[in-house]
């Protein structure tokens, strides 16, 4: 399994992250699979739903059925989550 190195800006948390995922998963188990991290690690509230990602590049949202490697997100891509 590819996995891709992605930075995350998560504008809530005033912060931006670094996260390494695999890059066959869909987006919607990726962001699933953040928010764990970020409860776990910094205490963040699990209470969030309706999360989106995006390309920091074009402004896209990143469709949450299809998987990194089928939007075509590389190892080094910038996101946003809100």
């Amino acid at each position: 399994m590819e996995k891709i190195s992605v930075t995350v800006r998560i504008p809530a948390l005033g912060g931006t992250y670094d996260f390494i995922v695999p890059g066959s998963m869909a987006v919607r188990d990726v962001q699933q699979l953040m928010m764990k991290i970020l409860v776990s690690e910094y205490g963040v509230s699990d209470n969030i739903s309706d999360l989106m990602l995006f390309g920091m590049e074009d402004g896209k949202a990143l469709r949450p059925e299809c998987s990194f490697a089928q939007l075509g997100v590389s190892d080094g891509a910038k996101l946003l989550l809100i």
